[in-house]
């Protein structure tokens, strides 16, 4: 065996060595951006529930300030947003929400923007601005989120 070959088996087996081991999908400031940017593009088409859901860890704990309800694990979170509940639609064509402003630091993620007009059982609700926190582990799920959202109008949430 020639020294050109013993090499070349070298980086062969080293290269399927690398490509076995499967690197964690979080790993650093760049990667939180990407899972965040990730995780808003979902939420903002809102066709994939299931997909949104992923982002999420099974003990992920969310609490929406406003509304005043928390959720402890990922099918309290899941029955939260329950896309699938009521009659909702978009008013104008296009996403929910638009995000206007993320930024991270570390492994967390600050991001600003607003939902859009929408039908939802028969009433017009928002636009709404928001401001979510939320706080990823290592592997790039959601561990902690804390929504902020203005809630319009006001009457969906006191009752008059």
């Amino acid at each position: 065996m020639t020294a050109k070959s013993v090499v070349a088996s070298f980086f062969a087996i080293h290269l399927s060595a690398c490509c076995v081991v499967q690197t964690p999908l979080h790993s650093d400031a760049a990667s939180t951006a990407e899972r965040a940017k990730a995780y808003f593009s979902v939420y903002a088409a809102r066709q994939d529930f299931h997909r949104f859901m992923t982002f999420y860890a099974d003990n992920a704990q969310l609490h929406d300030v406003i509304y005043g309800y928390s959720a402890h694990g990922k099918s309290d979170i899941a029955a939260f947003f329950a896309w699938d509940r009521g009659d909702f639609s978009t008013v104008a064509s296009g996403p929910i929400l638009q995000v206007t402003r993320q930024v991270v630091s570390g492994d967390q993620v600050i991001t600003t923007g607003q939902f859009n007009q929408f039908h939802y059982n028969g009433q017009k609700l928002g636009p709404w601005e928001f401001v979510i926190w939320q706080q990823y582990s290592a592997d790039g799920l959601i561990l902690q989120q804390q929504d902020w959202i203005n809630y319009s109008p006001k009457k969906i949430l006191i009752n008059p």
